[in-house]
C-alpha cells in the first residue's frame, strides 16, 4: 500500500479554515464536521459521502448541484438515495440498505464543503489526499503502513512499464494507488489488490470505481498466507485461490507492484511456513516475508518494484536475505527515495527494488551489473508539505530521471532471455 492511514490529530485546538479548491484543507474540514459534531465513526461516514458525491458526479452532475434541494426531498433521503443507486451500481462498496447516520444540520456542513471539489478530475489526487485524513492514524503507526506519494507511485510504474494484457498485482495495495497508475499507464492491464484490512480495501475499491473499472478485483485476504497442505484448511482463501477462481490457468504474476507494511513483528504465525524466517533466532519483519511472498507469486521472468526501508538493502543484519533474494532475483536497480518522501508521517528512509524473477536459482551473480540512483530531489519539505514548481504546479522531484536507465536495463535482460 501502500496504505494511508491518517486523522488530524483530535486533540488538536486549532480548527482547520476550509479554503475552497485546496484538498487538504477539504479533508481536514470534513473530517472536523463528522468526527467532532457528529460522535460517528468518521471513516464510514466520510466514506458514504465520498461514495455518494463521486455518483453525483458519474451521473453527469456538477460539483454545486451536489445535495441541492431541487427534488424536493431532505439532504438525507437525497444521499441515501445516492448510496442506493452506488450499492446497485458498485457492489462490494457500500451494504445493501446502508444509510447515512449524520444529522440534516452536519450533512448541510459537509455539502458546503463537498461542494466546491470535484472528485473525477487531476488523477483522482483529490480523493487520495481526502481518504488520508478519514483513514485511522493508529493504524499507520502500529503496522508500519504509509502512503506512497502519487509522484512516486506514477515514476515506479513508468520504470515497469506495464503491457496489455499483464496480469498485475499489488498485494498490500492499501487504497489502490499502484493499481490505479497502472491503469492510467495501460487501461488494457489486468490489475488484481489485496489487502487484509477492511477499510483499506474499501478504499481501494472507491478508487477503483472511480477509475471505471470492477471493485471485484479488489480483495481482503491476508497475502502472507500460502496455499495449505492441510486436509481442511482456513476457509479464508489464499491468493492463488482467488485468482484460480477467476482464471483456472493462472501461474502467477507478470508484475508485482508493491509498498508492503515496513514493520511489525508477525510472531511463530509464519517462523516454519517461510525459509526467511526459519531458524534464525530473531523476529522476522513484515517486509522481508513479503518478499519471499511477492517472488512467489510471480512467474518466472516476471517483474517486480517494491518500496523497502534502506536497512533491508543495506543492513548488515539482513545480508542474508539478500544473498536468499539475489540467487532467485535479477537485481537490476535499487531507487533511493529522499529522507522526507513519507513525512509528515515518517522520517523512515526507504528504496525502490527492482528485478525481475529468474527462471531458476543462480549459483553466481556476483558479476551482474546493478544500477543504483540516489534521489536528492524528494519534492516534499522536513513537514512533508510538497514542493511544487513555479512554471506548471507539477511536484519538483528527480525521480523521473530513473526512469529511462531502469526501463531501458529491464528491457535488454527480457530481450536476452527471450
Amino acid at each position: 500500500m501502500a496504505l494511508v492511514y491518517a486523522l488530524p490529530n483530535r486533540t488538536m485546538s486549532k480548527r482547520h479554515d476550509f479554503r475552497p479548491g485546496e484538498w487538504e484543507s477539504a479533508a481536514a474540514r470534513l473530517d472536523e464536521i463528522i468526527s467532532a459534531h457528529s460522535g460517528e465513526d468518521s471513516f464510514e461516514e466520510a466514506l458514504k459521502l465520498l461514495v455518494a458525491k463521486l455518483c453525483h458526479e458519474s451521473e453527469g452532475g456538477t460539483p454545486s448541484d451536489f445535495l441541492r434541494n431541487e427534488s424536493g426531498l431532505g439532504i438525507k433521503e437525497q444521499v441515501n438515495n445516492l448510496l442506493n443507486i452506488s450499492g446497485e451500481k458498485w457492489r462490494g462498496i457500500i451494504a445493501p440498505g446502508d444509510s447515512t447516520k449524520l444529522s440534516s444540520a452536519e450533512l448541510e456542513r459537509c455539502r458546503e464543503v463537498l461542494q466546491s471539489v470535484r472528485l473525477l478530475v487531476d488523477g483522482l489526487v483529490g480523493l487520495d489526499a481526502i481518504f488520508e485524513f478519514i483513514v485511522s492514524r493508529t493504524s499507520k503507526g502500529q503496522k508500519g503502513q504509509y502512503f506512497t506519494p502519487r509522484h512516486v507511485i506514477m515514476e515506479i510504474v513508468r520504470m515497469m512499464d506495464p503491457k496489455p494484457g499483464e496480469k498485475v498485482a499489488d498485494p498490500a495495495c492499501g487504497s489502490g494507488g499502484f493499481l490505479h497508475h497502472v491503469l492510467s499507464h495501460e487501461p488494457r492491464a489486468s490489475v488484481w489488490g489485496f489487502d487484509m484490512d477492511p477499510r483499506a480495501t474499501k478504499v481501494a475499491r472507491v478508487l477503483m470505481a472511480a477509475s471505471d473499472q470492477s471493485v471485484a478485483r479488489i480483495m481482503r485476504t491476508d497475502s502472507l498466507r500460502r496455499p495449505s497442505k492441510e486436509l481442511f484448511p482456513e476457509q479464508t482463501p489464499v491468493i492463488e485461490e482467488l485468482m484460480r477462481a477467476q482464471d483456472a490457468k493462472f501461474k502467477g504474476f507478470d508484475l508485482i507492484l508493491t509498498n508492503p507494511p515496513f514493520a511489525g513483528d508477525v510472531g511463530a504465525q509464519f517462523s516454519n511456513t517461510y525459509e526467511l524466517a526459519r531458524g534464525k533466532g530473531r523476529k522476522v519483519e513484515r517486509d522481508v516475508l513479503f518478499i519471499e511472498r511477492c517472488l512467489e507469486l510471480l512467474k518466472p521472468g516476471g517483474r517486480m518494484a517494491m518500496v523497502l526501508p534502506y536497512n533491508k538493502v543495506g543492513g548488515e543484519s539482513w545480508a542474508y536475505m539478500r544473498q536468499w533474494l539475489i540467487e532467485r532475483m535479477r537485481i537490476v536497480a535499487v531507487v533511493g527515495l529522499g529522507r522526507n518522501t513519507f513525512m509528515p508521517h515518517t522520517s523512515q528512509k526507504a528504496c525502490v527494488l527492482v528485478g525481475i524473477k529468474r527462471e531458476s536459482a543462480a549459483a553466481n551473480s556476483s558479476r551482474e551489473e546493478v544500477i543504483f540512483f540516489v534521489s536528492e530531489k524528494e519534492g516534499k519539505d522536513r513537514r512533508g508539505k510538497l514542493i511544487l514548481k513555479e512554471d506548471d504546479g507539477l511536484v519538483d522531484h528527480d525521480l523521473d530521471q530513473a526512469v529511462v536507465p531502469v526501463s531501458k536495463a529491464l528491457c535488454a535482460h527480457i530481450s536476452r532471455n527471450r
